[in-house]
């Protein structure tokens, strides 16, 4: 087929690449894949990296990144004129209060950064940000220029958005006053292989997209942003490719209510009979109405190729135009006033749709765009088109790549996928050819053997043999491509894209797969093995390999491993953050609770479950010493696990207990508990519901308790509130719950058991029992340290108390490991809220003690507990108090011992 460039434009016209004919190559999709928009890693050997808190993204900033997408689809019915009177007014952020960017802790500044990092899920090929890109390629670096803002020493930062730290570019002087600057860099190398023309503007639109990020999300610390001067010479200091281009610098400053006002003119277009209230036509934004200025519209025809269709389902468009003084900002406003756009909360959906350009290559869009504005005497300048609809809650919440299969289709898909809705199956093309011009004869007519002879065109390539299955495996994966592709008679050495396959597909058919096979092969298999052929290899590899519960959460370092078992639930991702806070001396590896892959059942006690951790841990660590940790329900397998090993002959350099104690359920909802896992239970919900939201409170679990009646209606619940996690993972992780729940800690498991290794117990505030550990004394040989940290049994694995929580790990591992002789472990100095101020208090009768003998008793009460509990001895403190007999039962006995019982470690036998 011959292109018609007035009918259908592509992104660079005449300077295109095949790539924007036909996304059979899928130049772009592996460009998106190769992340060649960061820093190399080669750049960056040997700088100095600061770790930032707040790697694991929250529940929100989750939803406003895949919120925010380039919508093709609106599903969520009609639009109005107030709906876009509501969507261009200005902005109001009430009861911000402003603060200086020095006041800025590390936590917060991890916690914002992290709006600007990827976002990962097992429905998506590609990853996900929080602001729009160019061709998704998000080829526009984030560089900080920091001094006295989060105890972070001065210098010159690049942010990696995969890692979530910072990388020492240079340091810089000391300035009398603090300051959080912000520089843009675009990389060029990263844009080149798919933009040939207006890549500075578009990096610039990039740019401005993430400014308008920050506008978004800054208010919530009290925070704007504000352009600076334009420092092109930043450029020298960044130690970047002499190619790469400088878009901007911007200084994070107080919130200012009043700022933010767009030297931007905005005109929206009413597409026929779309928006009720708005007759078709141009109007111009003016002073919170429409004024309408012309009958003339961006038409169809006047959008990129691989937009159209998405013009056809919009409502409305919107063309930003740039009036500013400041030329370098020009485009850098258009992006952020479209960032800002997108993330509305009025359930509009916008994508962009055409630009202008510095150096002549308007798109089809702008060409237009000026001639309307030329023609109703309005001025022109730098701008932006896009088109938009409303999307529906779904939509919204959504993280699959419905919006994003243009990603897989240029123009020649776009055209077969046409023709399959108008033909007949045996009149399909087998391939579609988009050519800018048919090749003609000196008569004008098409020339048949110039056409065959082409290079592009490849139609003398003989039709490939069909080949059958030949294994079980091809066999089934043959099936399953059949019914996602919804064709008959594949070959095992067909193409899947080729056959038409498309990002959105290889996400359903890879989720298929893994559920078919029970594997765990990564989305991005395809790009590797296309065909059943490739795929059945791969998967009869793997096959052969033996399936580990054994989680990577951080897979480098040369030390003994760290061995973590999860809370109730066994699935380990929630010790993610903990893996990463502590460091990389250390490989650290989460224990996946047996039950959770396809095919287990889950173990009935706790000493099967050890058995089978053990002989899994073995398997990678085949002797000690070994490091175990387990947190919260996971501390009852770790030392179970540690008493196992050590009955084998194997030592346990060190055992740590994280909140082994039952978190605080609140007092409405441990009315009227049963005691049994079960779904009319409010103690048991509340807890299951926990175990994926991480919190005993909120309106989410009140909704959860107010709905919930059974196990389904339960994974409804919890997979439509948390898209992120599938429906099998939940089925299985609640099937774990329910086999291991229990509304107290009866720690029946250490009657008999001794263990020789250190422990170290972590106790969260809000637990609401006793942790066993603390119920018997004779355990362990070495009486544990105990430590008190600050946070709530759940936010003890997040930032920034996992900060302190890691810290005092390592510390522990460091004290074990220097102690000379067994059982001596030196107090810790890690800076905690440690059980390190224990009061003890005698109550007796009145009986004479002399003074040698109140020190002696003193002296042996203060060693005692030192040892104990890892603490100073100057912190314990130590009360005598006489009582007269006949006010020993008023006094001590009815209050101190029988209804403190849970307290006593012995009990009177009187």
């Amino acid at each position: 087929m011959e292109l018609n460039p007035k009918e259908a434009a592509l992104m660079d016209q005449g300077s295109h690449g095949a790539h924007h004919q036909s996304k059979r190559s899928r130049l772009q999709v592996r460009a998106q894949l190769s992340h060649a928009g960061c820093r190399d890693a080669a750049d960056l050997v040997g700088r100095s990296v600061t770790p930032l808190p707040g790697a694991e993204a929250s529940p929100e900033q989750r939803a406003l990144a895949f919120a925010r997408k380039t919508y093709r689809c609106y599903e969520g019915g009609p639009v109005d004129r107030d709906d876009i009177l509501r969507l261009l007014a200005p902005a109001t952020r009430s009861g911000v209060v402003p603060r200086s960017p020095e006041s800025l802790t590390r936590a917060e500044l991890g916690a914002l950064l992290r709006n600007f990092g990827q976002y990962l899920s097992d429905q998506r090929l590609l990853p996900k940000y929080a602001y729009a890109s160019p061709g998704s390629l998000y080829a526009t670096q984030l560089y900080l220029e920091l001094d006295g803002i989060g105890g972070i020493e001065p210098g010159l930062y690049y942010y990696h958005p995969l890692h979530h730290h910072l990388v020492l570019i240079g340091p810089t002087a000391r300035r009398s006053a603090p300051r959080a600057r912000i520089h843009f860099l675009g990389k060029h190398g990263a844009i080149e292989p798919v933009y040939r023309n207006n890549i500075q503007e578009v990096l610039e639109i990039e740019a401005g997209h993430m400014v308008g990020l920050f506008e978004e999300v800054l208010p919530a610390y009290g925070l704007g942003i504000a352009a600076a001067a334009h420092r092109p010479a930043v450029l020298e200091r960044l130690a970047c490719a002499e190619e790469d281009h400088y878009l901007g610098t911007f200084d994070l400053v107080p919130h200012d209510a009043e700022s933010g006002a767009d030297a931007l003119d905005v005109y929206v277009q009413a597409h026929p009979g779309r928006i009720d209230g708005l007759p078709a036509g141009q109007y111009r934004y003016a002073d919170g109405d429409l004024v309408r200025i012309s009958d003339d519209l961006v038409l169809k025809k006047h959008v990129i190729a691989i937009n159209q269709r998405v013009y056809e389902r919009a409502g409305l468009g919107i063309s930003l135009v740039a009036t500013g003084p400041d030329a370098w900002r020009h485009y850098l406003d258009l992006g952020s006033k479209l960032q800002r756009l997108q993330m509305n909360g009025l359930n509009l959906g916008f994508m962009s749709s055409g630009y202008s350009s510095r150096t002549g290559n308007d798109l089809p869009a702008a060409k237009r765009l000026n001639r309307i504005l030329t023609d109703c005497g309005l001025p022109t300048g730098p701008s932006y088109f896009f088109v938009g609809g409303r999307v529906s809650d779904e939509q919204l919440r959504g993280e699959d790549m419905k919006e994003d299969v243009v990603h897989m289709q240029g123009p020649a898909e776009l055209i077969k996928e046409d023709l399959a809705g108008l033909l007949p199956r045996y009149m399909l093309p087998n391939r579609i050819v988009v050519l800018d011009r048919l090749p003609l004869t000196a008569h004008g007519k098409i020339d048949n053997k110039a056409l065959e002879a082409s290079r592009q065109a490849e139609l003398s390539l003989a039709v490939r043999a069909f080949v059958a299955p030949r294994t079980r495996t091809e066999r089934r994966i043959r099936d399953l491509w059949q019914s996602v592709l919804k064709q008959e008679q594949i070959s095992v050495t067909d193409d899947f894209f080729e056959l038409g396959g498309n990002s959105l597909l290889a996400v359903a058919l890879v989720n298929r797969m893994n559920r078919t096979f029970g594997g765990q092969v990564p989305l991005q298999v395809l790009f590797d093995a296309p065909t059943v052929e490739k795929l059945s290899a791969r998967l009869d590899a793997e096959a052969s390999e033996p399936l580990t519960r054994l989680v990577p959460l951080q897979p480098e370092g040369t030390g003994a491993p760290i061995h973590c078992w999860p809370g109730l639930g066994g699935y380990p991702m929630n010790l993610r953050p903990l893996a990463a806070a502590l460091g990389k001396d250390r490989p650290v590896h989460g224990i996946q609770a047996h039950g959770i892959n396809r095919g287990e059942v889950p173990y009935g006690t706790v000493g099967e479950m050890a058995a089978a951790d053990v002989e899994a841990i073995r398997s990678v660590q085949p002797d000690g010493p070994y490091v175990l940790c387990g947190y919260s329900f996971g501390a009852r397998v770790a030392f179970e696990a540690a008493r196992q090993l050590e009955q084998a002959g194997q030592r346990v350099e060190h055992l740590f207990l994280i909140a082994p104690g039952m978190p605080r359920l609140r007092e409405e909802d441990t009315a009227g508990s049963t005691g049994r896992a079960d779904f009319t239970s409010r103690a048991f919900l509340a807890v299951l519901h926990s175990v994926f939201a991480g919190t005993l409170s909120g309106p989410q679990l009140d909704d959860c308790l107010r709905t919930v009646t059974d196990e389904a209606g339960f994974v409804d619940f919890v997979t439509g509130r948390m898209p992120g996690l599938g429906a099998e993972l939940v089925q299985a992780v609640t099937g774990i719950v329910k086999r291991t729940y229990s509304p107290t800690y009866e720690f029946h498991e250490l009657a008999g058991r001794r263990l020789s290794a250190p422990v170290t117990l972590v106790k969260a505030n809000d637990d609401d029992y006793y942790s066993f550990v603390e119920r018997q004394g004779t355990f362990s040989v070495t009486p544990p340290a105990v430590h008190h940290l600050s946070s709530g049994h759940y936010e003890l694995l997040r930032e920034p108390h996992v900060t302190a929580l890691a810290a005092l790990v390592n510390d522990r591992l460091s004290a074990t490991a220097s102690s000379p002789l067994p059982g001596q472990i030196p107090p810790s100095h890690v800076i905690s809220q440690e059980v390190g101020v224990p009061h003890i208090s005698i109550k007796h009768f009145p009986v004479a003690l002399s003074e040698a003998q109140e020190k002696e008793l003193l002296a042996a009460l203060t060693s005692a507990v030192s040892n104990a509990f890892g603490c100073k001895e100057d912190v314990v403190s130590i009360a005598i108090e006489p009582v007269e007999q006949e006010a020993w039962h008023e006094q001590v006995y009815e209050p101190e011992i029988l209804r403190r019982q849970d307290l006593l470690r012995k009990t009177p036998n009187y």
